[in-house]
């Protein structure tokens, strides 16, 4: 006796990866903000004053706003695809009926 994989794996699996991605995706950017925060907290303990402390947290903004851009993109991208892979393994179940 042989075992048939059911004909709905391949949207389930799609699923499961997509989810997965994103978990991995949500994982890195909650490690760079930790990193970021780490990077913060060590200029404001070297600041010799409140005017370098504030000057090196305002150089810093630019790039956690870019930080923040490119980790929602990336993730509206994989929001994105996860619908598509959904609505595809939706019409193929309703095909297979």
């Amino acid at each position: 006796m042989t075992l048939h994989r059911p004909r709905q794996a391949a949207p389930i699996d799609r699923l499961l990866d997509g989810l997965a991605l994103i978990a991995l995706h949500e994982a890195d950017a909650l490690n760079a903000h930790l990193n970021a925060a780490g990077e913060r907290l060590r200029l404001a303990w070297q600041a010799r004053s409140a005017r370098e402390l504030l000057r090196d947290q305002v150089d810093l903004l630019p790039e956690s706003r870019n930080r923040l851009r490119r980790d929602h993109a990336v993730r509206r991208q994989l929001w994105q695809g996860l619908a598509r892979d959904l609505r595809s393994g939706a019409r193929h179940l309703r095909r297979a009926r």
